[in-house]
């Protein structure tokens, strides 16, 4: 080797050029590439905020979805904003890119890596992860389970939850001083009990009785889950499963045995975050350790759980083979009586892995319980500020309930007024307010060149944008007004103006099966009891996290209605009959 190429190997002339290529990736992609160079960069959009963050603080801070909101109205239906370290976003509004994106083209436009790490760890690698040809088959095997059929023989196993949940509040009024003024109570809290029962029962056949049994190990880890979600959690929980190995160490036994040392680590310092956390009483990095201890622990006693559940229901389907009249109608029971079945000698065709049945219990909890109590809580929170509305609702069910307080699928399904208030609430307040796609290619959306890796916020803007879009729903369409659904406007569309479920091959599941349970928990409710604000000028609290419950638990006054009793006698038909008067 001579002097000149010993001299050029040195270590400082190696690392002169590794700096400087450092140095230019940092420039390009902080400065020179969303300012100067991305095709995107002539889209309209709001200013381009930090170098750094981008708008990413003001959309942790805010409520969800409202930024966006603001910005599609000032800027059109195609948006584009800068995020944390130059990462461009994209929202689209028209019917014609959303059916590209969630149907057309969806193998093209996957979940971005970081939430099906978010969504695996809380909710298992299950439906709402897998994609390509593994989602296609799992889904073909789920579908039996959710087919229309099964839902009807179901619907009966509400009732137990909701008549218990009933019996309590009457009891928590009865006991007040003055039970005629009724009592403030948190109903979220008792909506997260009812629909963690009825999702255990009908999904699991596993009686949690989290309404008389608070200290039920499956309802406080769902309990501690849920009191971390917030955006500022969100946005640190991002972080995390972005590194390397994140996602498996969180998951991990060893994770679990050590979370009081993650508790005292600043995992996230308090200078990098200042940004976004200046609002809180804490810094970053306490809030950080403190929320990854918990969900470690909340995660683990979940999937211990969920893995007892699961092996009782293998031990179940090797006992005996039952006729269809005598067989368990769950949701597990028939997944894995049909997993059982094609193992034993099928015809060949797909049978769940244990550990995708195992995911598939955690999705069940997961995204069968949180959802529908937070779109209970906040149709309760619409009807309390629309009396008239309450009114109206109330003077339907009452003859349905007084002759049959359990209601089956069919007559739920078929009272109108109840399916305008559910589908409205659905609407203006999604419990899954906002999702994400990523471009996996280079393509053309909507005229638009995207380039590969640009991520795109769904509908595929955010949920909650497509849903009260003025160009569809009208100049009210941020308003509440159930009886929009009786006269649906011109513009709607029936796959891509409402989608709090998703459209294409990524819809929610259960979809069905969450409308008819809210319609029977509500249904009930508003038979028994009135609702309205806990005080005058009440402000609603919207977390800003992957669901949209209220961070306050949302107080509402409750106060108990006339024991039901023949259709002429409890005043229910003049409020019926002022009420679509109103509505006229």
């Amino acid at each position: 080797m001579s002097f000149t190429d010993h001299h050029l190997l040195q270590p400082r002339h190696l690392l002169i050029p590794l700096i400087a290529y450092i140095a230019y990736y940092i420039l390009n992609r902080l400065i020179l590439w969303p300012r100067f160079l991305s095709p995107l960069r002539n889209l309209p959009g709001p200013p381009l905020g930090s170098i750094l963050f981008g708008q990413s603080p003001l959309i942790i801070r805010s409520e969800t979805g409202i930024p966006q909101r603001e910005w599609v109205k000032q800027y059109g239906p195609v948006v584009r904003v800068v995020g944390p370290v130059g990462i461009e976003r994209l929202i689209f509004m028209k019917p014609e890119a959303l059916h590209q994106i969630l149907v057309k083209d969806w193998l093209e436009y996957p979940r971005p890596t970081f939430l099906r790490n978010i969504l695996g760890l809380v909710t298992g690698y299950g439906l709402l992860t897998v994609t390509g040809n593994d989602h296609k088959q799992m889904r073909k095997a789920m579908n039996p389970a959710f087919s229309i059929p099964n839902l009807m023989a179901q619907t009966h196993m509400y009732f137990e939850p909701i008549n218990g949940l009933v019996d309590i509040l009457k009891k928590d009024i009865s006991a007040e001083k003055q039970p005629d003024k009724g009592k403030i109570i948190h109903v979220y809290d008792w909506m997260s009990k009812v629909t963690l029962d009825i999702i255990c029962e009908t999904a699991f056949g596993y009686k949690a009785d989290s309404l008389h049994n608070p200290h039920n190990e499956l309802a406080e880890a769902y309990e501690l889950l849920i009191s971390l979600q917030s955006g500022s959690n969100l946005a640190r929980l991002i972080v995390l499963v972005s590194l390397p190995g994140g996602p498996r160490f969180l998951a991990s036994d060893w994770a679990y045995h050590h979370r009081h040392w993650l508790a005292k680590i600043p995992l996230l310092g308090k200078t990098f975050l200042s940004s976004f956390y200046r609002h809180t009483t804490l810094s970053g990095g306490e809030l950080c350790a403190a929320a990854v201890s918990k969900l470690v622990d909340a995660m683990y006693r979940i999937r211990k759980i969920s893995s007892r559940m699961l092996q009782e229901k293998m031990k179940d389907s090797n006992i005996t083979t039952l006729n269809d009249t005598d067989a368990k109608r769950d949701i597990m029971s028939i997944l894995v009586r049909a997993r059982k079945a094609e193992l034993d000698g099928g015809t060949g065709g797909y049978a769940m892995s244990d550990r995708a049945m195992m995911d598939q219990v955690l999705t069940f909890l997961g995204a069968g319980h949180e959802t529908t109590a937070s779109g209970l809580t906040w149709t309760l929170w619409h009807l309390s500020n629309n009396p008239d509305s309450q009114r109206r609702l109330r003077a339907e069910l009452a003859p349905v309930f007084a002759e049959n307080p359990c209601p089956d699928y069919r007559t739920l399904k078929d009272l109108r007024w109840l399916d305008c208030v559910v589908m409205e609430s659905l609407r203006v307040m999604p419990p899954v307010p906002l999702t994400a796609r990523i471009a996996a290619k280079t393509g053309y959306i909507d005229g638009v060149l995207v380039p590969k890796g640009t991520l795109l916020w769904i509908p595929v803007s955010d949920i909650r944008i497509v849903n009260t879009w003025k160009e569809i729903w009208g100049e009210d369409a941020e308003e509440f007004n159930p009886a929009r659904w009786l006269a649906l406007p011109k513009a709607y569309h029936p796959t891509f103006s409402l989608l709090s479920f998703i459209a294409g091959p990524h819809a929610c599941i259960g979809k069905t099966m969450s409308i008819i349970e809210m319609k029977a928990v509500l249904a009930a409710l508003i038979v028994n009891f009135e609702f309205e604000p806990s005080a005058v000028g009440q402000v609603a609290h919207p977390a800003a996290a992957i669901t949209i419950k209220p961070t306050d638990g949302m107080p509402l006054r409750v106060r108990r209605v006339s024991p039901l009793g023949p259709f002429s006698t409890g005043g229910f038909a003049n409020a019926n009959a002022n009420a679509n008067a109103n509505a006229v």
